[in-house]
């Protein structure tokens, strides 16, 4: 039996890694596929409006995947095999942009790179909740910590190419490089861990057949809407202060940088943190207390209208928005227990349609008003979270009362 629980220790182990190397690999994309922006625009000639329906390809692409991969997910054997084959299809897309000069051309293959990222981050997010249960122990925030590594290695890798003259083939496509080479590293200690492990992630036919419970579907979709705020929120904080820090604080182009990067590296921390933070207080806490922190947070820095003050407040914000995300994915992934994927995939797509809407509404209200009342609105959504949370609570309690088992990961 000893030998049997080592064995399955050693397994569980693999797949950690395994998972916690494509998080790296999606953030190592993002990340470069972002910084690459104005070059990709300059090269091309794009204009704001051009750039905009850009980006609202990978979105489309993204979405349009995630709605659909939840229950090949639940039936597959071999999640790993889905999550290597996205991420290679993401390192492909991005890799190869350089060379298109086509505008319907680019579309269409950001398109594919939104859709690969799409079904990457439904598939690594699905096996990293199955090694939760697994193990009993709260990991997902360690792997969401990767991504945000994965992002800053990204941007800082363009960020040094771009100083040394680099140009878009270089930045672009070297982060594309390093995408494929960090999913094929996988292939290292997929082997290993393959044929013992296959089991582990398909749930009983029977089971994944089964629909949700009513009480079930409520909380799914509870903490779907939490992530579509809690994206909106940290997408809007993202996009726009730097912005912020330059056109309202009247700070240089450089400190508007330091803000974006204070803000990245808070998340980055505290996602390393978060695990134990979790185990402490729970996921519902973690959120109630993370928006109370954020609310309270940007509202000082409206207030304060000062440079110093702001990133010393930003540097708040992000610790206390950091475990979001990850508490959303990990708490719906437990609710759904014999659907995890198709629970993942209905909080992704909630999720990121706040990230796609967030950054374009606050852009819209900065427009017709001002970038403080954006900022106000950002507020509010975290106020929103905070508050929505004492009721969410409730109906944990009661869904745990009737699944004893899912009573640890309150």
């Amino acid at each position: 039996m000893k030998d049997n629980r080592l064995g399955l220790g050693g397994i569980l182990s693999s797949k950690r890694l395994r998972s916690s190397l494509f998080f790296l690999a999606a953030g190592i994309g993002i990340g470069a596929w972002a910084s690459n922006l104005p070059l990709l625009s300059a090269k091309m000639d794009l204009d704001k409006g051009e750039l905009g329906t850009l980006l609202l390809c990978f979105a489309l692409g993204a979405i349009v995947l995630m709605v659909n991969a939840g229950r090949y997910l639940d039936r597959s054997k071999n999640i790993h095999r889905v999550s290597l084959v996205s991420s290679v299809t993401f390192g492909i897309a991005v890799a190869i942009i350089p060379f298109i000069g086509n505008i319907w051309l680019l579309g269409a293959v950001v398109f594919v790179a939104g859709a690969a990222f799409g079904t990457l981050d439904v598939s690594m997010n699905t096996e990293a909740s199955a090694i939760e249960r697994a193990t009993g122990h709260h990991l997902m925030s360690s792997f969401h910590a990767m991504f945000s590594i994965g992002n800053i290695i990204g941007a800082f890798f363009v960020g040094k190419a771009v100083a040394y003259g680099g140009t878009l083939l270089e930045c672009l496509g070297g982060g594309g490089l390093v995408v494929l080479l960090t999913a094929f590293s996988t292939l290292l200690i997929v082997d290993g861990a393959a044929t013992q492990a296959s089991s582990a992630n398909a749930a009983p036919v029977a089971a994944q057949n089964a629909s949700f419970s009513l009480s079930q579907r409520r909380l799914i979709y509870m903490f779907g809407a939490i992530g579509f705020l809690a994206f909106l929120a940290e997408g809007g904080m993202l996009d726009w202060t730097a912005i912020y820090m330059v056109d309202i604080l009247h700070a240089s182009e450089s400190q508007g940088a330091y803000a974006f990067a204070t803000f990245a590296a808070a998340m980055a921390i505290g996602r390393l943190c978060g695990d134990f933070a979790t185990k402490r207080i729970g996921h519902a806490n973690l959120l109630k207390f993370g928006g109370i922190v954020c609310a309270v947070s940007i509202l000082a820095m409206l207030l304060a209208n000062n440079v110093t003050v702001t990133l010393i407040v930003l540097a708040f914000c992000g610790l206390g928005v950091a475990n979001m995300i990850p508490a959303v994915f990990a708490s719906a992934g437990h609710i759904g227990a014999h659907a995890t994927g198709r629970a993942m995939a209905i909080v992704t797509t909630m999720g990121y349609s706040g990230l796609l809407l967030g950054p374009a509404l606050l852009g819209f209200v900065a427009q017709t008003s001002s970038l403080t009342v954006s900022f106000g609105l950002i507020t509010l959504a975290f106020a929103v979270i905070a508050t929505g949370t004492l009721h969410l609570s409730r109906r944990l309690k009661q869904h745990h009362a009737e699944n004893q088992p899912a009573k640890s990961f309150a």
